[in-house]
């Protein structure tokens, strides 16, 4: 509390982003990305680029004094800079993407001695709040000092306030496990296999066959920083051999149990492996020695007889360095595999989206290995609320906690204007196309305006989800509603007869409008519009289709494998979802 009432009082207006080198920084970074896409190789691509990107409007916008003009052409050239589109990860274009940032941040808080007033006053609602916010924060408190730090991050302001909010709101909200049981589907296996024995001991040269038979097997160790599994090798070993020593055969019969053991140690940067550790025990029968003089076979024999705990020991110790030696061999292959990079693979999208690569922290425990992450730009929070057990076994499960909804889809959505046909085009990429109207009482399509702030629904409480999208404005056709608005569905897990998890929906998708008492008659009629129309975007039910293993992983025993969600729990602001 001591530190957001001590710089609620040191706010200043020289703290503010300048406006006028905020529209320089803007206006260099444009130079700087029309400069690069003339110097492409492909002049064509350069110039498509610059087609899409329309920097003349921003550029003029410039030079003018409307900053209202300067602001909505500001934020049209942000929206068309963040998107998953190849290129847009390039360095020019996000350099520029976060000037026109800090550009709109400027224009924000321009008039100094009245955002310094008002930031003020924000701070001390804060202190009021958090003084009265429960152990685990509420979805509204949560939102709520979420855009706070984004609003003193863009001002430059409080920065002891931000850094300690998100300090305590720094846990990770993202988590993916991999159980014990589907790693021991893929590394777990039987050995049985024979091999010729090719060997001299104490100048008796042996020849005959081994038989292996056993297992191996995968164990997780606990362990943080990256995942630990033990791969051991438990098998007896037969032999039937003959050895030859001048004129003398010795006919033997062996029986010995080898283990082996390793350490791989995983995380996204690979497969690393301590060192191997063999163990032998060996039992040996002479059954017969072969001579045509007894006298001879009689000396044979005492030799031999004087000779075996020797020659056992030469043979334990060269089965046990010949186990070694394939156990190594073996698991150095799986060394050799490359873990996902996921920096490598996902970098490139979030950096499109204007996100940051996730904090990340392998581990594992007795039965799972796992992937702790924390997804947060400068400007977010994550969550003070560590993640629930998981209290069924899977194979794979997956946690997410609230802000990582709005911190992901925040960025690319805040304020934009998204229409039918886009909506419906994701629906059909995930799988649930929307069916075409026809006919004469086809309605119009609609569009909709996302709220600037928090524009995502996502809350993970008391059994239940409840998601959906805030908006600033609903048109369909000539008919439009400017107001705030919540379009949310709330679901609930639910068993089926064949015992899957799946999310069944509450009754009708819900309209809110956040402080409005009444509607005209013309605005309650499209409330009822949305309503039918969003009935559509919020399915009935949702986590019923299988999910397959593509068949690009590399991994045999899991390529094509078909998983079925079989929990689902949604407590303290975390949805957890296992599959097996």
């Amino acid at each position: 509390m001591s530190q957001i009432r001590y710089d609620a009082s040191q706010i200043t207006e020289d703290r503010f982003p300048d406006l006028q080198k905020a529209k320089q920084d803007v206006a260099e970074k444009i130079e700087s990305v029309r400069q690069f896409m003339l110097a492409q190789r492909s002049q064509s691509n350069g110039q498509a680029w610059l087609d899409y990107l329309d920097l003349d409007p921003l550029a003029d916008a410039l030079q003018s004094d409307s900053l209202s003009e300067l602001a909505r052409t500001a934020i049209d050239t942000r929206f068309r800079l963040i998107g998953n589109i190849e290129g847009l990860e390039m360095s020019s274009l996000t350099r520029l993407r976060s000037s026109i940032e800090q550009l709109l941040a400027a224009i924000r808080f321009r008039d100094g001695e009245k955002a310094a007033e008002q930031l003020s006053k924000q701070l001390d609602s804060l202190a009021e709040r958090i003084e009265a916010m429960d152990k685990v924060p509420s979805a509204e408190d949560a939102a709520a000092l979420s855009a706070l730090v984004s609003l003193l991050e863009e001002s430059q302001q409080a920065r002891g306030v931000v850094a300690s909010i998100r300090e305590v709101f720094g846990r990770a909200n993202v988590a993916i496990f991999v159980g014990e049981s589907a790693i021991q589907q893929a590394v777990n296996r039987d050995v049985n296999r024979s091999r010729p024995i090719r060997d001299c001991i104490l100048g008796t040269r042996i020849v005959g066959e081994a038989y292996t038979t056993g297992f191996v097997t995968a164990n997780l160790l606990p362990s943080i920083g990256a995942a630990r599994i033990q791969v051991s090798l438990n098998a007896d070993v037969s032999t039937r051999s003959t050895g030859y020593n001048g004129p003398v055969k010795l006919r033997t019969l062996g029986n010995a149990h080898v283990t082996a053991t390793r350490t791989l140690n995983i995380n996204e940067s690979g497969v690393t492996m301590d060192a191997a550790y063999a163990t032998a025990s060996l039992n040996t029968d002479i059954t017969s020695i072969e001579h045509k003089l007894k006298i001879v076979r009689r000396i044979a024999r005492k030799k031999a007889a004087e000779q075996k705990p020797k020659a056992d020991r030469i043979a334990v110790e060269r089965l046990r360095q010949q186990v070694g030696e394939e156990f190594v061999q073996q698991t150095s292959e799986a060394g050799g595999m490359q873990t996902p990079n996921i920096s490598e693979r996902i970098g490139p999208t979030l950096s499109r989206l204007s996100l940051v690569d996730p904090a990340r922290l392998w581990g594992s425990t007795d039965d799972s290995l796992f992937v702790d992450a924390t997804l947060r730009r400068n400007d977010q929070i994550s969550t003070t609320v560590s993640r629930p057990p998981i209290t069924v076994s899977y194979d794979a499960a997956i946690q997410i906690q609230e802000s990582v909804v709005d911190n992901a889809l925040g960025p690319f959505l805040a304020g934009r204007t998204v229409n039918e046909a886009t909506i419906n085009e994701l629906l059909a990429e995930a799988g649930r196309p929307v069916e075409k109207q026809e006919g004469e009482n086809t309605e119009p399509p609609f569009e909709i305006d996302f709220a600037r702030l928090q524009p995502i629904v996502f809350e993970a409480r008391d059994g239940a989800i409840r998601f959906g999208i805030r908006g600033t404005r609903f048109a369909q056709g000539e008919r439009e509603l400017k107001v705030p608005m919540e379009i949310t569905a709330t679901y609930r897990p639910a068993m089926t007869p064949e015992g899957h998890a799946i999310l069944i929906r509450d009754a009708d998708v819900n309209v809110d409008f956040p402080g409005r008492k009444r509607l005209s008659v013309s605005q309650a009629g499209l409330k009822r519009t949305i309503q039918n129309r969003f009935d559509e975007v919020f399915p009935e039910s949702l986590l019923q289709r299988e999910i397959e293993v593509p068949q690009t992983v590399e991994i045999d025993a899991i390529r094509g494998q078909r998983y079925r969600v079989h929990h689902i729990d949604s407590r303290d602001g975390w949805l957890t979802i296992a599959v097996r």
